[in-house]
């Protein structure tokens, strides 16, 4: 059952954020995933019983025409959740100045341009949520993926940022920091090269990847009454990489 209140995805066609989307929708939320991948969103909001949009998060009327049809379609937004990214990997000595700039504008631009464009809809919510995606690669240093990691250290500032200045809105900000998930985007590094799986599980204390569905789960509680209280905080959601401080050899 519905419960009138309306979440957009970006970044939703696949992997964590059609995972997101899904959760919402079982939790009751209209929920509108936007990508870029036409076919794959139309099937993955077919799915969930959700509206599906094409959105390209590093163009101002790109997303500016997403929240205006939100609000002509749909009459509110009260969860927004900044998902969409990409990865490059490669020595930080070789990198592209082209890759450089779409990784970081992708992610931290698309999470500025849309916060920024739903902030008008998010104020007249009485349960307004962003939920943004940072990463492990927001703490560690993650070698060959310089872009990535920059990025994703910039949306904790930003979520901290927004969280000070649209509290008085009656607007939440918080990000969720994934650790090394069960997706394509670590099993291309693991095949790649650039991850050691066997290390990877070592270094992590829970001993495995992620599930998409924990990451859904936490994205839940952020949107929900449950967390009306919560601002301004990063939910690491890693399986505990982040704060081993193991470098003994196991015996």
């Amino acid at each position: 059952m519905r419960d009138g209140r309306v979440a957009l995805v970006t970044g939703g066609a696949r992997g964590l954020g059609f995972a997101i989307g899904r959760r919402l929708a079982e939790d009751g939320l209209t929920v509108v995933l936007a990508d870029l991948a036409v076919s794959s969103v139309t099937e993955s909001a077919q799915e969930i019983d959700g509206r599906a949009h094409v959105l390209d998060v590093t163009d101002d009327a790109s997303v500016e025409k997403t929240i205006t049809w939100i609000e002509d379609e749909l009459g509110r937004l009260d969860v927004l959740v900044n998902n969409a990214g990409i990865i490059s990997r490669t020595a930080s000595h070789d990198v592209d100045s082209a890759v450089w700039t779409r990784e970081i504008d992708v992610h931290l631009g698309g999470t500025m341009r849309c916060s920024r464009q739903a902030h008008r809809l998010l104020s007249s919510s009485d349960s307004a949520s962003v939920i943004n995606l940072a990463s492990v690669g927001s703490t560690l240093g993650l070698p060959m993926r310089l872009a990535y990691t920059a990025a994703k250290s910039g949306i904790t500032g930003m979520t901290r940022t927004l969280a000070a200045e649209w509290g008085p809105d009656g607007i939440r900000v918080n990000a969720i920091a994934p650790g090394y998930m069960d997706t394509a985007m670590t099993r291309s590094g693991i095949e790649t090269g650039v991850l050691d799986g066997d290390r990877l599980l070592q270094r992590t204390p829970l001993r495995r990847l992620g599930r998409p569905d924990e990451i859904a789960s936490s994205a839940s509680f952020l949107a929900s009454s449950d967390a009306s209280f919560v601002t301004g905080t990063v939910l690491c959601v890693d399986g505990g990489i982040t704060v081993d401080g193991t470098f003994h050899n196991e015996q």
